[in-house]
């Protein structure tokens, strides 16, 4: 069992003073003798009373620790830059040990003050910072904050809203909710961000009107969310005209809770997956789930009558005329709660939340600007380099944009398409991938005007041509994309030059600029370095510096009594009760199915592998099906044209295969 050591020897030595009014000094009494061993010449150091942590070495291991430096390698780098830990003058466990004292003063019921205090500087100083709370009974039950920068960003980028609120903070167990968008990049954005002490409907209403009033009350067309029926109630009475959209993810985790024994059926999985987040159009969604309810017998499972109750919210088809950017889950909000809880500790309060929002924000600029940068100075190179319309669209999209619609283009090229009808200058054609897409999309396309449609709506959910829609622009050799078509959301238009990436934690006014305390602290310690290199041989610059370091340190002695004394006066804003029970992390809670299903990760071939499996797997389920209710020679479409059900069109052979001559494929259609 560990036990702390004693040193104390009841030793009596000791040096005393007398001071006479004059202020004269005069030793009174000595007693010499000890009664222990003198430490070593090489030990001194290790003494208590030679050891101590300036406030300097503290702000700076305290600043390496913020990023994400081990405290023992913050010391170990001090100690070489010193000469070694006697010189240096403190241990690791010194360092350890004032920390943890650092922090225990924040535990004395001024978090929320403080938080509070951070927020009323920075609107004094920054002319679009915005933030509101609220107290009941003197004690902080919720408030939001965003910056001029979020403000600024959700005007080019506010059609899309994640927001998710499985993140709490352990000391109070309030709820975070982030409010997270996409932008030109398409990399994650913040717009702000709200802690709210319950999960009640008045809430989440205080939270969504108050993010509304900092955005001047613009709504956004699509908000995706987690299963809430207090967050739905909430956003159908503050946001009546977005388009709320349900997180496919947590449908598919919660089905492993309640459709268990169906899950274990063969292809139910791939069936539900393709369901749940493949289709392309309602008569399709009809189709399947029919399907889905007939082959595995489950037309009166509960969950899923209340699953389909909710359809309109989870299911793609549905929401296919409302902007979301191809956004199906909000782990694009998730991945921020991951970003911040593994810099925070268990006891982690709202003011360490605030600096590790601020560092991931700032984080997520920097990123931001380096693909601005790339997207104004590189060229990507192109898979056809002759081809007009890609040329276009690199000129015009950002860099990740362009490769989605290069590589939509060139998917589309290996499509069949057959001309269906045409209508002076109207064509409608089917566009189908052979082998692969048992039900084809149409593509109404307009020779005068080059306005094209397709049946799979991608453009109007994600801004961004459809393979079906690129393949009949190549057939009819169109050059360019007409501006109609261009959403300003996805080009470099949309990159704001001279944009303030810094995310202010503390700040000093200098020459009208404000400056992190980290690179003020490089440039005056530049500056004072080059002062002491130049007094070093000036006896008289020596006594100018000492005294410059004595008043400076008067005065902020001065100031920081005067700050403690107000501080203290103006406390009025008191701490949310904390309910951390013991061992809860800062995490949401997963359940045990979660913990043993791994989760596929969200990299780009995998979940198109994944896509395509399920998409096989689903219609391999359904073939005989389609078998007994298509008569033969005949094939199934998407409806068109106001119709609600899928289409049994002719399949006649005037089919043009992918890379058929287009001069050949026009004349036979015009013929």
């Amino acid at each position: 069992m560990y036990t702390k050591l004693d040193y104390r020897t009841g030793c009596k030595a000791m040096l005393q003073f007398s001071i006479s009014c004059d202020g004269e000094w005069t030793v009174s009494k000595h007693i010499i003798d000890h009664n222990h061993a003198f430490c070593a010449i090489g030990q001194r150091h290790l003494l208590k009373s030679h050891r101590g942590v300036d406030r300097e070495y503290l702000e700076f291991i305290m600043l390496m620790k913020e990023s994400g430096t081990k405290v023992s390698y913050v010391h170990r780098m001090l100690q070489k830059q010193a000469g070694g830990v006697s010189a240096l003058g403190f241990t690791k466990r010194d360092a350890y040990n004032v920390l943890e004292s650092e922090r225990s003063k924040t535990f004395d019921g001024t978090d929320s003050n403080t938080l509070i205090g951070i927020f009323k500087k920075r609107a004094e100083v920054e002319c679009d910072f915005f933030f509101d709370f609220e107290l009941v009974d003197g004690i902080l039950t919720c408030f939001f904050w965003r910056d001029g920068q979020m403000r600024s960003d959700y005007e080019r980028f506010g059609d899309l809203v994640v927001h998710d609120t499985t993140y709490r903070t352990n000391k109070y167990d309030m709820i975070c909710g982030p409010f997270i968008g996409m932008n030109h990049h398409c990399k994650n954005i913040m717009f702000g961000c709200g802690f709210i002490l319950n999960e009640r409907v008045e809430s989440f209403v205080w939270l969504f009107q108050t993010f509304l009033k900092s955005m001047g009350g613009k709504h956004p067309i699509s908000f995706m969310t987690d299963q809430s029926f207090s967050m739905a109630t909430a956003i159908k009475s503050v946001f009546p005209g977005a388009r709320h959209r349900l997180c496919t993810w947590h449908i598919d985790e919660n089905s492993k809770k309640h459709i268990m024994h169906l899950r274990k059926k063969i292809n139910f999985v791939s069936l539900f997956d393709y369901v749940v987040k493949r289709c392309d159009t309602v008569a399709e969604f009809d189709f399947y789930w029919n399907e889905l309810n007939t082959v595995y017998e489950c037309s009166d499972n509960t969950w899923l009558k209340r699953l389909y109750s909710h359809k309109e919210k989870w299911c793609p088809a549905f929401s296919k005329d409302y902007f979301s950017g191809g956004v199906l889950s909000s782990q694009r909000s998730e991945s921020t709660n991951r970003s911040i809880s593994r810099r925070l500790t268990k006891t982690a309060t709202l003011c360490d939340f605030y600096k590790m929002f601020c560092d991931v924000v700032d984080e997520w600029r920097l990123d931001e600007n380096g693909h601005d940068f790339r997207c104004s100075g590189g060229t990507i190179e192109m898979v056809l380099l002759q081809d007009t319309l890609l040329t276009h669209a690199r000129d015009v999209y950002t860099l990740e944009i362009f490769k989605v619609f290069q590589e939509q283009y060139l998917k589309g090229m290996s499509h069949f398409f057959k001309l269906i009808s045409q209508n002076c200058h109207d064509y409608v054609y089917h566009v189908w991938l052979n082998g692969v897409d048992m039900i084809r999309h149409s593509v109404t396309f307009n020779r005068h005007d080059n306005t094209v449609t397709c049946t799979c709506k991608m453009f109007s959910e994600v801004g961004i041509f459809c393979r079906h829609i690129l393949r009949i622009y190549n057939v009819h050799c169109v050059k360019c994309i007409p501006q109609v078509y261009i959403l300003s959301r996805w080009t470099k238009a949309a990159i704001l030059p001279n944009v303030n990436l810094s995310v202010t934690h503390g700040t000093d006014i200098m020459s009208g600029k404000i400056l992190e305390d980290s690179v003020w602290r490089v440039q005056m310690t530049r500056k004072f370095n080059s002062v002491l290199s130049a007094s070093a041989g000036f006896p008289e610059a020596r006594r100018v510096c000492d005294q410059g370091y004595e008043s400076i340190k008067h005065f902020l002695d001065a100031q920081r009594d005067a700050s403690v004394v107000d501080e203290s006066a103006s406390r009025t804003i008191l701490d949310p009760p904390r309910s951390r029970s013991k061992g809860q992390r800062n995490t949401r809670k997963r359940s045990i199915v979660e913990k043993q299903c791994k989760i596929v990760k969200a990299h780009r071939s995998k979940s198109q592998n994944v896509a395509s499996n399920s998409k096989a797997v689903a219609q391999s389920v359904v073939q005989d099906t389609v078998n007994f209710m298509v008569p033969q020679g005949y094939v199934l479409a998407h409806p068109i044209g106001g119709m609600t059900s899928l289409m049994h069109v002719s399949g006649s052979p005037q089919v043009f295969a992918p890379y058929f001559m287009q001069s050949n494929a026009l004349n036979q259609m015009q013929n």
